[in-house]
């Protein structure tokens, strides 16, 4: 039962992961989008270099985070 509850909460945190890399992905394509447009303001244009850098932020760190879930399940596996 110990394992079964374990890996339920693993499953849990890689959903929660998941959901907020796809935010991020979704974020940083965006604001990618946005700040290369043309004839934009400089200010805008750093105001969205800004939000890209911190999306990518999230969505590396939501990624090394998937890969630790990853290598506990297969730790567990080997149990």
């Amino acid at each position: 039962m110990e394992l079964k509850d374990n890996i339920d909460i693993i499953s849990k945190k890689a959903d929660i992961a998941n959901k907020k890399l796809i935010a991020f992905l979704a974020i940083s394509g965006a604001t990618w989008l946005y700040g290369i447009t043309p004839d934009k303001s400089s200010l805008l244009t750093l105001l969205s270099s800004i939000a890209f850098f911190i999306a990518i932020v999230g969505v590396s760190t939501n990624i090394i985070k998937l890969s630790e879930l990853q290598n506990k399940l297969k730790g567990l596996n080997d149990e």
